[in-house]
């Protein structure tokens, strides 16, 4: 499989989701028993847990991050080396 097909894929599986919780969250509100007031709160909760789930799935970790524990990794594995 080429690199355009598995984007290809993963933005439908993305896509999906995303229509997924918002059918699910309609439904939801539809069927619940709770004030304007509670779901509105509820759904502003919820929004926003989803969309940062949704950036680190995308985003994933800061470029910081990952440079740093390179690094770290990069100097544990030359100790581990010149100890042998």
């Amino acid at each position: 499989m080429g690199t355009s097909q598995a984007n290809q894929g993963e933005g439908a599986f993305i896509f999906g989701l995303l229509l997924g919780g918002l059918l699910g969250a309609g439904l939801g509100m539809w069927y619940a028993p709770r004030s304007g007031e509670d779901t509105r709160r509820l759904v502003l909760d919820q929004g926003t847990e989803l969309a940062t789930r949704v950036e680190h799935m995308v985003i994933g970790e800061r470029p910081e991050d990952a440079l740093a524990e390179g690094k770290a990794l990069a100097q544990q594995r030359q100790i581990e080396l010149h100890l042998d």
